[in-house]
C-alpha cells in the first residue's frame, strides 16, 4: 500500500511540474512587443514654409505591416496658448510598408507641436516634435 502511494505521489509531482513548465514557456512566447513611432521632421520653419513630417511605425524589430495599422493621424496643434483642446487633424499618406507622411506650412509665427497618433498592434504611441516658426 504505502509503495503505492509513493507512486502516485511521485507520479503527480512530475505532473504537476511538466504542467507548470508549459505555462511558463507559453506566457514568455505572449509578451507584448513595443510600438514605436520613429517620427521625423523639421524643428524650425519659417512662415509659409511647408514641412514634411513622417512616422516610421515598428513592432518590436519588425516595420508593422500597413494592414496591422488601426489608427494614424497627425495633430498640429500652436503652444502659444492659443487653440486650447485639440489641434487640426490631419490623415497622412502610405508612402510604403509602416511609413506615412504630411506636408504641411504653418501660416503664423509661434511655437507649434506635430503628434503622430498611432494605434497597432493593439497598442498605441503618440510622440511629437515642436517646431519653432519664424
Amino acid at each position: 500500500m504505502k509503495k503505492r502511494i509513493s507512486i502516485f505521489i511521485i507520479s503527480l509531482c512530475l505532473l504537476l511540474t511538466a504542467c507548470g513548465q508549459e505555462t511558463a514557456q507559453s506566457t514568455n512566447a505572449e509578451q507584448p512587443k513595443p510600438l514605436d513611432v520613429n517620427l521625423q521632421g523639421p524643428e524650425a520653419l519659417q512662415k509659409n514654409e511647408s514641412g514634411i513630417y513622417k512616422a516610421e511605425i515598428t513592432y518590436g524589430d519588425e516595420k508593422v505591416k500597413n494592414d496591422d495599422v488601426e489608427m494614424i493621424e497627425f495633430e498640429i496643434k500652436k503652444k502659444d496658448g492659443e487653440g486650447k483642446g485639440k489641434g487640426k487633424m490631419l490623415k497622412p499618406k502610405q508612402i510604403g510598408e509602416g511609413v506615412y507622411e504630411i506636408q504641411t506650412s504653418f501660416s503664423e509665427p509661434g511655437t507649434y507641436t506635430v503628434q503622430s497618433h498611432v494605434s497597432a498592434k493593439g497598442t498605441h504611441n503618440m510622440p511629437l516634435i515642436t517646431v519653432t516658426v519664424k
